[in-house]
């Protein structure tokens, strides 16, 4: 008689996580190509691109460079030059003075640096109030931290800008952190200045820190009207705490770089919570990131241009099929409604659309409640292989109408 297997649970609140949806969709992409089958990933937000010759140069020259032994522990706050680098690029960009000392933060990624905020301001049964559909690692994180979310629908007739005056007294009690995210993933909506003021307002009035997400603010397609920054927002570093990331902007996804900017005492407390964690990230990717901020900004140009084009294209061939699609003033995606035929079912859309075709989508459900029966292309297909995908498309069978 063979004794039972040992095995130890884990804890609820990890045994209790959905399925990330970008873990499926790398599941079902792996499973085809280990088949031998085609495959094009259009579901992840991966960026195609390299950062430029200057960004390599730099990670080089540090790691090469005798004068300090950038492997050896950096500090927890990060590199001060790096900080620096940050302020800079807070002023350059937006007008905003960053102390780098005291307000800015080197994040190992801005993922990470998302989900320690919620671990060091959520107690168990807080309320966090996530916009909906959103970048699922918002739900995960909150949920590990075993607080409460309430999704606030983001709605196309409002280009998916949330009603803050919409959200109930009783969770506006309970709320301790609001997630704003702009230019916004999934749905490519942006905002205002104006919103952003409203948003400082309310968050204010109600006791609840507001947290700005602008991974994606260099990827605004009006040249006359780039995405704006909470901290331009009169007293918001009371309030706020933004985030960034390298990833889209500077092609520096696996780098795993991003930062942190706000009031001193929530950054402090980021940080605090860190240097329980963490050592913050490798020297010579700070050195990058340096490079990265305060060098030529022409990668962020490029990349702008390069996934405008890439919309155009993959408006134009799936309105040709038959499927109206909108076109995203902002970001590297395409959200829509999934065809009519398929009854709001997103899953399985994607499933036969994969099944068919070989192209990768990703299900709206897997971004919150508020995404079900859409689904959203991640523009990091090139042009010929945009063509090759409108081919298998076409010739699929599907009903797009």
């Amino acid at each position: 008689m063979s004794a039972s297997p040992f095995v130890i649970p884990p804890a609820e609140r990890v045994a209790n996580l959905p399925p990330y949806v970008f873990a499926t969709i790398f599941r079902m992409k792996e499973e085809a190509l280990a088949a031998g089958r085609e495959v094009f990933d259009l579901g992840v937000g991966n960026p195609d691109g390299r950062p430029p010759a200057n960004i390599i140069h730099a990670l080089n020259t540090a790691v090469a460079d005798d004068s300090w032994n950038c492997h050896r522990y950096s500090t927890f706050n990060g590199l001060p030059r790096f900080r620096e680098a940050i302020s800079a690029w807070y002023f350059n960009r937006f007008g905003v003075k960053i102390d780098p000392g005291t307000e800015a933060l080197p994040l190992i990624g801005s993922k990470e640096g998302l989900a320690n905020l919620m671990r060091a301001y959520l107690n168990t049964g807080d309320t966090v109030i996530i916009p909906s559909p959103c970048y699922p690692a918002y739900f995960g994180a909150a949920r590990l931290c075993e607080a409460e979310i309430f999704e606030l629908p983001l709605r196309e007739e409002r280009g998916f800008v949330p009603d803050l005056d919409g959200i109930p007294a009783e969770v506006a009690r309970k709320a301790r952190m609001l997630i704003l995210n702009y230019p916004n993933n999934p749905t490519g909506g942006v905002c205002d200045l104006a919103f952003l003021a409203g948003a400082v307002d309310w968050c204010r009035a109600n006791g609840v820190m507001l947290v700005s997400d602008i991974a994606y603010s260099e990827l605004g397609f009006d040249p006359d009207d780039p995405p704006p920054s909470v901290l331009q927002v009169e007293g918001a570093k009371e309030v706020a705490v933004e985030f960034q990331s390298l990833s889209k902007s500077h092609n520096m996804a696996g780098w795993r770089i991003g930062f942190a900017a706000g009031g001193a005492e929530v950054i402090g407390n980021l940080g605090k919570l860190k240097s329980n964690v963490d050592f913050s990230l490798f020297g010579a990717i700070q050195m990058a990131g340096v490079e990265a901020l305060t060098g030529s900004q022409r990668v962020c140009r490029e990349n702008r241009e390069l996934y405008l084009r890439r919309r155009n294209l993959m408006v134009k061939g799936y309105r040709e099929l038959g499927w109206d699609v909108p076109k995203p003033p902002a970001t590297m995606y395409i959200w829509a409604r999934v065809p009519a035929a398929f009854g709001g079912d997103d899953a399985g859309f994607v499933r036969e659309v994969f099944a068919r075709t070989g192209v990768l989508l990703s299900p709206g459900s897997g971004f919150g409640k508020y995404g079900a029966g859409f689904v959203r292309t991640s523009l990091v297909a090139d042009d010929g292989q945009i063509a090759r995908i409108m081919t298998l498309l076409g010739g699929s069978g599907i009903a797009w109408s």
